[in-house]
């Protein structure tokens, strides 16, 4: 029998008609479909029956104002059969705060790093995963990157952290202490405190004092002076 991209779809389909909730074909790419609760068995029966051995990636979609809000996306490849299909998985029920996931870790050990990722940027949880932590983000870190309700600009926290870029204990936007930031193309904040702006300070540091920026200037003025006078020398 050979195996094929449309061939796996439709086996796929008459041995789990009940797990099937729709089949797409886009640009000759198959894409299937499933319902969460018959995930794992169908993800087994692709790994060990039609050698898809290899899970090239996981990875998640956020549509905030659909019911399930969430598509969990598998691509898998057989290299035995060099074809490649698209699972997808559809999960979150209105203000679920994490959906449930069962984790295919122990088909594809490699999936393990990639639930992490989709737990750490989108918040959902991979039921049976054996470390399920962030990956990516503080341990601390309360909200979810990835998710299409979270603020472009990030969230703007007391100096010297710069644009939430540490964790915190208290939920973004509550209050008058976290504020949102917007954030001007050389990568500032428009709403800046501070009254006096190197330009060519780090985003997130103290601005220098006077007396630093002419250290610098003397510093820099040396340099060059020894630059140009070594460069005499050669040229004599």
């Amino acid at each position: 029998m050979v195996i094929t991209a449309a061939s796996t779809i439709e086996t796929v389909q008459s041995v789990f008609p009940q797990a099937i909730v729709e089949t797409v074909e886009f640009r000759d790419e198959q894409t299937l479909v499933l319902k969460p609760e018959h995930l794992v068995e169908v993800c087994a029966y692709l790994k060990q029956e039609l050698h898809y051995a290899f899970l090239e990636t996981v990875t998640a979609v956020d549509w905030p104002e659909r019911v399930p809000r969430f598509d969990v996306v598998y691509h898998i490849l057989s290299l035995t059969h060099r074809c490649y299909i698209r699972l997808k998985t559809r999960v979150g029920q209105r203000r679920e705060e994490h959906p449930t996931v069962p984790s295919v870790t122990g088909i594809w050990p490699a999936a393990n790093w990639y639930e992490r990722e989709v737990f750490d940027l989108f918040g959902l949880t991979f039921s049976n995963h054996p470390d399920l932590r962030r990956i990516m983000m503080p341990p601390e870190w309360t909200t979810h990157p990835l998710r299409k309700d979270y603020p472009l600009t990030g969230f703007e926290l007391p100096e010297p952290h710069w644009g939430g870029q540490v964790p915190y204990t208290t939920d973004p936007g509550v209050g008058d202490y976290y504020q949102q930031t917007l954030r001007t193309s050389d990568g500032r904040g428009l709403n800046e405190k501070r009254q006096q702006v190197n330009s060519e300070q780090e985003p997130g540091t103290f601005a220098r004092s006077a007396e630093d920026d002419t250290s610098a200037t003397s510093s820099t003025t040396r340099s060059r002076t020894q630059a140009q006078s070594q460069d005499g020398t050669r040229k004599g």
